[in-house]
C-alpha cells in the first residue's frame, strides 16, 4: 500500500505524535508499504527530506506570514488546553472564536499543497494525525480511504462548543482512531458514528527500548551527578499540562531520605513551542518553584536527547515518573516499562491504561506531591520491588504494547477501509495475467495433514502455469524431498528462510552466521532436546525457558520465532521473508505482483512483502490481523478456492 501521513509535525521535532509517527511509518515500511508524510514546515527547515526511507514534504514552501501562526496558534492551544482540562476555551461556535480565521488558512495552505503532491502519485490511504490539521480532509479524493488519530484526551469537561465542531468534521472520515476506549466512548456519547471508531494505543520502538546492560554511572557522570546518585527521570517536554511542578514540589522529602537523589527532566521544544510563545509563560513557573524550593542543584534539565539515546538513559535511571495534569495516552511511561523501570504515574488519561497500582507501578492523583514524594521513598528504599515492578512492567509492554502488534492494528485497518471502498483486494477482482507467481507455506496451507499433499491441489497449482516457491520452516533435507517428490516449484525456501533451492540450475543458497554452530553447541551441550537443520533448530516450546537462559550470551546475534508448538533458532535478520525475496529476486518477479499464502506465526514476516495476500480459514489470528482475504475452506481447499477465483 502506498500510505500517506499528515501531521502537524514530525521526526525530528519532539513529542508523542512525532515519536509514534515515525515508529508506525518504518513499522509498516518492513512490511513492504510505502509510507509518505507532509507536515507544517518550521522555521528554516528545508521542503523535502528523507528520513528512514520515509519521503518527508513540508510545507508550505514559502514561510506562512507570522500574524497568521500566531492567530493558528491561539486557536490550537485553545482546543489543546480545553481538551487537558486546563481552561475552558470556547463559549460559542469554534468557527466563530479568535484563531479560527487562521486555523482555516493554515490548513487551506497546507491543502491546496498537497493537492499537487497528490497528483504525482496518488496514495492508497490517508491518514491524517490530530487536531491540528483536521480539516484537511477537504483536499482528498472521496474516493480515498481516510484514516484520524485524536492524539489527545477527549473527555466530559470538554465544552459542548468544541465537542459538537470536533465530531462534525471526524464524521467525515472513514474511521477515527483514539488511544483508550473512554475517549472514543465520550465521542460516541456527542454523536461520532460508533462504527468509525477504533481504539489503537500509540507505538512505542519495542525492539528500541529494552532492558539493556549499561554503566548507570556514564549517564551520572554527564550530568555531574554523584556514582550513588538515585535517579527520577520523566521524559517530557514542559508545557500546562505537564506534571513537572508535581514532581518538582514532591523533592524536598525526598532529599531527606536521600540527599544525592537527582529528578531528571528530558525534553526539549515542541514544534508548538518553536512558532509561538504561549508556553513560555509555564517554562518560568516551574523554574521559579525549583528558585522557591532552593533545589537549583537538585533538578537536571537535560534538553533534548536523541531518540535512539533514551533507552540508556531510562537504563540509567532508578524511577520513571510522569505526573501529567492529564494525557492523551503517555508514550513515556511505555518506554519505561519496555526498559524495565518501575512508574509512578497521576491516575490521568492514558497513564492508568498502561499502569497497575502496585503491579509494574503506582497511581497518585494529579497535584498530589505528597503521595508522589511518599512513593518516591518507598521505591528508592527497596531494590527488590522495583526490580519486580520493572520485570511486570516487562510483561505488560508484551502483552499489550509491542510494536509489532499495534503496526499489525493499523495494516488490518487500513485493509478494512480499502475493502469498504473498493474491490482491489478481491481474488474476484484480480486478473490472472497481472499475476506474476505464487508463494505458498507448506504444512496446514498446502498440506492438510503436515508433509502430505492432496493430488487435486497439487494440478490447481500447475494450472496456473506460473512460477511457483515453497516456503517453509522445515530442514532442508526434508524440503528437498518433497520437492523431488512435487517437482512442481521455481524455487523450495527451508529453514525459515535461511536456505534457498533453486530448482531450475540445482543452486543451493544458505544464510548464517558464525553464531548459529554455537548456538547449536550450546543447546546440545544444556541437553535440551532438539531437531536440528543444516542452520535451524527447532525447540519444543516447553523447554523455551530453558533455550533462552542456554542462548542469553549470543541472544543479540539469534532470531527466535514460534511456529505452534515450537521455537525456531535462526540467525539475526532471517525469516521467510528474507528468503522468499531473494527467491522471488533470482526469478525476477516483482513481489508486489505475487500471491501469498500463509497459516502460521512464523508466517507474519512472509506477510511484510507487498503481494496479494490472502490466507486460509484455519489461519493464526495474527495473520488475519494482516491479510488481504481469508477463504471460506481451509488448508489445501483453501488454496484451491483462491485459484478459482482467479480464474474465473
Amino acid at each position: 500500500m502506498r500510505i500517506l501521513f499528515a501531521s502537524q509535525s514530525f521526526f525530528p521535532n519532539i513529542g508523542g505524535v512525532s515519536t509514534h509517527l515515525l515508529n508506525l511509518g518504518v513499522g509498516l515500511q518492513q512490511r513492504g508499504h510505502s509510507v509518505s508524510e507532509v507536515h507544517l514546515r518550521p522555521p528554516n527547515a528545508e521542503s523535502y527530506e528523507e528520513i528512514r526511507n520515509i519521503s518527508v514534504f513540508r510545507v508550505p514552501k514559502e514561510p506562512l506570514d507570522r500574524k497568521m501562526l500566531a492567530g493558528y496558534s491561539r486557536f490550537k492551544e485553545a482546543v489543546y488546553n480545553e481538551s487537558h482540562g486546563l481552561a475552558v476555551g470556547f463559549t460559542k461556535d469554534p468557527v466563530e472564536s479568535e484563531g479560527y480565521a487562521e486555523y482555516y488558512k493554515v490548513n487551506d495552505e497546507i491543502g491546496n499543497q498537497l493537492d499537487s503532491l497528490l497528483e504525482k502519485e496518488l496514495p492508497e490511504v490517508v491518514h491524517i494525525h490530530d487536531f491540528q490539521l483536521l480539516l484537511l480532509y477537504r483536499y482528498i479524493p472521496r474516493g480515498i480511504p481516510l484514516i484520524f488519530t485524536w492524539h489527545i484526551p477527549f473527555v466530559p469537561t470538554m465544552s459542548r462548543f468544541l465537542k459538537e465542531f470536533m465530531i462534525r468534521h471526524m464524521n467525515e472520515f472513514d474511521r477515527v482512531i483514539f488511544s483508550t476506549r473512554a475517549y472514543a466512548d465520550e465521542a460516541v456519547k456527542h454523536g461520532l458514528i460508533r462504527e468509525k471508531v477504533e481504539v489503537i494505543c500509540p507505538i512505542t520502538d519495542t525492539a528500541l527500548f529494552k532492558k539493556l546492560d549499561v554503566p548507570p554511572s556514564r549517564f551520572r557522570k554527564r550530568y555531574r551527578m554523584k556514582k550513588n546518585a538515585q535517579v527520577i527521570l520523566c521524559v517530557q517536554r514542559i508545557d500546562r499540562k505537564s506534571g513537572h511542578e508535581q514532581l518538582i514540589r514532591a523533592m524536598p522529602a525526598v532529599l531527606k531520605k536521600y540527599p544525592e537523589a537527582r529528578l531528571v527532566f528530558v525534553g526539549g521544544k515542541s514544534l508548538s513551542g518553536k512558532i509561538s510563545n504561549d508556553r513560555k509563560v509555564y517554562e518560568k513557573r516551574v523554574k521559579d518553584v525549583i528558585k522557591e524550593l532552593g533545589l537549583r542543584k537538585k533538578v537536571v534539565f537535560t534538553g533534548n536527547i536523541d531518540y535512539e539515546s533514551l533507552p540508556e538513559v531510562y537504563n540509567s535511571a532508578d524511577i520513571v515518573a510522569l505526573t501529567s495534569k492529564l494525557e492523551g495516552f503517555g508514550l513515556s511511561v511505555t518506554e519505561g516499562m519496555a526498559c524495565g523501570k518501575a512508574i509512578i504515574g497521576t491516575n490521568a488519561g492514558g497513564i492508568p491504561e498502561q499502569v497497575k497500582h502496585g503491579y509494574n507501578g503506582y497511581l497518585v492523583g494529579v497535584g498530589d506531591y505528597k503521595a508522589t514524594a511518599a512513593y518516591i521513598i518507598k521505591l528508592l528504599g527497596d531494590e527488590k520491588l522495583r526490580e519486580r515492578m520493572g520485570q511486570n512492567g516487562m510483561k505488560t509492554v508484551k502483552k499489550k504494547f509491542l510494536k509489532s502488534y499495534t503496526v499489525d492494528k493499523h495494516i488490518k485497518l487500513y485493509h478494512d477501509v480499502l475493502l469498504e471502498k473498493t474491490e482491489r483486494y478481491s481474488p474476484r477482482m484480480m486478473k490472472l495475467e497481472d499475476v506474476q507467481g505464487l508463494v505458498t507455506d507448506l504444512d496446514r496451507t498446502l498440506a492438510d495433514v503436515p508433509g502430505r499433499v492432496g493430488n487435486d491441489v497439487i494440478k490447481a497449482l500447475k494450472g496456473l502455469r506460473k512460477p511457483l516457491i515453497l516456503s517453509t520452516g522445515r530442514p532442508k533435507k526434508f524440503a528437498i524431498d518433497f520437492y523431488k517428490r512435487y517437482p512442481i516449484f521455481d524455487a523450495v525456501v527451508s529453514e525459515n528462510g535461511a536456505v534457498i533451492y533453486m530448482s531450475e540450475d540445482d543452486r543451493m543458497i544458505t544464510i548464517t552466521n558464525k553464531f548459529v554452530a554455537t548456538a547449536m553447541g550450546r543447546i546440545k551441550h544444556e541437553g535440551i532436546k532438539a531437531r536440528f537443520g543444516s542452520v535451524i533448530t527447532s525447540v519444543n516450546v516447553r523447554d523455551s525457558s530453558r533455550l533462552e537462559k542456554a542462548l542469553k550470551p549470543i541472544r543479540k546475534h539469534l532470531k527466535l520465532v514460534r511456529n505452534v508448538d515450537e521455537i525456531m533458532v535462526l540467525p539475526k535478520n532471517v525469516d521467510k521473508a528474507t528468503g522468499s525475496k531473494i527467491a522471488l529476486d533470482l526469478l525476477k518477479l516483482d513481489p508486489g505482483k505475487v500471491i501469498i499464502i500463509g497459516d502460521a506465526e512464523n508466517d507474519v514476516e512472509l506477510f511484510n512483502l507487498p503481494g496479494y495476500r490472502p490466507i486460509t480459514r484455519n489461519a493464526h489470528a495474527k495473520l488475519k490481523m494482516v491479510a488481504d482475504h481469508v477463504t471460506k475452506k481451509p488448508a489445501s481447499r483453501g488454496i484451491i478456492e483462491i485459484i478459482n477465483q482467479l480464474k474465473s
